[in-house]
């Protein structure tokens, strides 16, 4: 086994991207996942919320440009899942000011009111492709004190 170690995102992109890079592992093989990652980040303009949340997910071009990016993981469901997780960022970001505020607003109510507030792990399953198992781990990054969690592959 290998130790692996998954930092906090400093940004809402990089969070973005880190859902997305979930997203494409469950139900796949990681190693192949992370060999292709820089690929995919680039074909997806380094998970630009913005870019990304613009795009429409149902349209055929939009989705055969990612079926014929370099490296890409020919999932259909997988690549929709990045569209629709941007657009439910963009959301949160006009809502909130910016997810990892919203995430961080979260895990201090539940902090002071733990029967009332709902926990970090339900927040995270308003994307898609985030799960009981995944919404539990990306609970654990945020609610540790540490800016990293480290896990064994």
């Amino acid at each position: 086994m290998t130790k692996k170690r998954w930092n906090k995102p400093k940004s809402d992109n990089a969070l973005l991207g880190d859902i997305s890079f979930i997203v494409f592992v469950v139900r796949f093989n990681y190693k192949v996942v992370e060999m292709k990652w820089p690929q995919i980040t680039k074909a997806f303009h380094n998970f630009d919320i913005q870019k990304l949340a613009k795009l429409d997910e149902n349209d055929e071009k939009t989705m055969e440009k990612f079926l014929r990016a370099p490296g890409m993981i020919k999932n259909k469901w997988k690549m929709q899942s990045v569209i629709i997780n941007a657009k439910k960022c963009a959301e949160i970001q006009r809502e909130h000011g910016s997810i990892l505020k919203w995430i961080a607003n979260a895990k201090k109510e539940y902090k002071k009111s733990p029967m009332l507030a709902p926990e970090l792990r339900d927040i995270f399953r308003v994307f898609r492709g985030i799960g009981p198992m995944t919404s539990t781990w990306l609970e654990g990054l945020f609610m540790s004190d540490k800016n990293y969690v480290e896990y064994e592959m």
